[in-house]
């Protein structure tokens, strides 16, 4: 059963449709102990605690969030280093005022490849552990476009 009429949300961005039983608040892709896995925020982009799609259909692109705030490419690079990443891929995105967000994104030599680097989820990287999130080519060309001309 539907229980969203719409999948238009504020600004203009597309919402997934809640499906699932409004009695139990199951929902598809709601992860265990962690709510029925619908954004608690308001309604937004990048609102509630969220953080993405770990389960689908891969695309070659991931999204990572929880690096350390001194983290290099390189670091990134070595990290995922066995799942064939795309070196000259690697972006780290920053606020406003040029502080590191801790977020950053990757594409790999096949969407096979980015599958299998998905088993490092929550794995640490220096004493953070490092979530990955599906993503896709309009996410990563944003995050590009959005960095920084000196970056390493």
């Amino acid at each position: 059963m539907q229980h969203q009429n719409s999948n238009q949300g504020q600004g203009g961005y597309k919402l997934p449709i809640a499906t699932g039983n409004q009695n139990t608040g199951t929902y598809k892709g709601a992860r265990p102990g962690r709510g029925d896995g619908r954004s608690k925020g308001g309604g937004g982009r990048g609102t509630g605690r969220g953080g993405g799609i770990q389960v689908g259909e891969h695309t070659g692109f991931l999204r990572m969030r929880g690096l350390p705030f001194t983290t290099t490419k390189k670091d990134i690079f070595d990290f995922f280093n066995d799942y064939g990443p795309i070196e000259d891929s690697i972006c780290l995105t920053y606020r406003s005022d040029g502080r590191a967000t801790g977020e950053g994104y990757i594409v790999f030599k096949s969407p096979e490849d980015a599958k299998n680097a998905m088993s490092l989820h929550r794995e640490s990287m220096g004493s953070r552990y490092i979530e990955l999130f599906i993503s896709n080519k309009d996410e990563h060309a944003r995050a590009l476009a959005r960095e920084p001309d000196d970056e390493e």
